[in-house]
């Protein structure tokens, strides 16, 4: 439904559909299709344009490939082609220039969204992307969809409770979290080291070095094909491992933290 308003100085269509003009964070989840809620199914479906970043210049990100299975029209989707290193230059240049783009949308009074897996606002791409709008076109409209995280989904795969009444979760990549790892454990029930790939040899000299009861479960790939759980951490030494790994680790406690 459009609405007309016309005055002496110009005349302005606006549009009053629920999601025009609209710029929209969405988390798909981790990777399972089931995962994905239902109103990120219902807003994709409604939006004028879905981006999705993607590490490798033509080909679909692990998001794009996350909503396949909801038959949306491929003239919806805007790849856009992001450079994946620790100098976060390039990366930043290209969520600059989608965010452009994505405003120039929005002036059009087109609705879009940028889908990441995961939730949005997790270790999410779309947090640059939505800064960068609101820089661009201040006072406009967006919302985040939040969705299932990796952490989430590979706590339930592994049957790792997270926290109890009165404990603490502590969540970081793996390559800033090691150095402090005893101290973090002392105060975090549970740790969710993420992107372990890199520094996968090191986090096993660091836990033989702990003292006090521990478990730890690797997990890669958590809800795509390929994914793995291994308990024997031991055994992945030296191994080429994925970009999508991580460690849960969970400290022995002495009685329930909810007595």
């Amino acid at each position: 439904m459009t609405i007309t308003i016309t005055t002496r100085a110009a005349t302005t269509v606006m549009d009053t559909s629920a999601n025009a003009a609209k710029f929209y964070a969405v988390g798909v989840g981790p990777g399972d299709p089931e995962l994905m809620t239902r109103k990120a199914a219902r807003v994709l479906a409604e939006v004028d344009r879905i981006y999705s970043a993607s590490s490798r210049a033509g080909e679909p990100g692990i998001a794009r490939r996350i909503v396949d299975g909801l038959g949306l029209s491929s003239e919806k989707f805007r790849t856009v082609p992001v450079p994946m290193s620790r100098n976060r230059g390039g990366a930043r240049s290209a969520y600059r220039l989608a965010a452009a783009e994505i405003v120039q949308d929005l002036e059009l009074g087109r609705s879009a969204a940028w889908i990441v897996e995961g939730d949005p606002l997790l270790y999410g791409t779309s947090i640059y992307v939505l800064e960068e709008v609101a820089r661009l076109r201040p006072g406009s409209r967006t919302e985040v969809v939040p969705g299932v995280t990796s952490v989430q989904a590979a706590a339930a795969r592994a049957g790792i409770e997270l926290a109890r009444l009165g404990e603490g979760v502590a969540i970081c990549p793996a390559a800033y979290g090691l150095d402090h790892l005893p101290e973090t454990l002392k105060r975090f029930a549970t740790v969710c080291l993420l992107k372990v790939n890199t520094t996968f040899d090191r986090l096993l000299d660091r836990l033989e070095a702990l003292p006090g009861p521990l478990s730890a479960v690797y997990l890669e790939r958590v809800g795509m094909p390929g994914e793995r759980v291994v308990t024997d951490l031991a055994s992945l030494r030296g191994q080429d491992l994925p970009y999508f790994s991580m460690v849960l680790i969970r400290a022995g406690r002495s009685g329930d933290a909810d007595e």
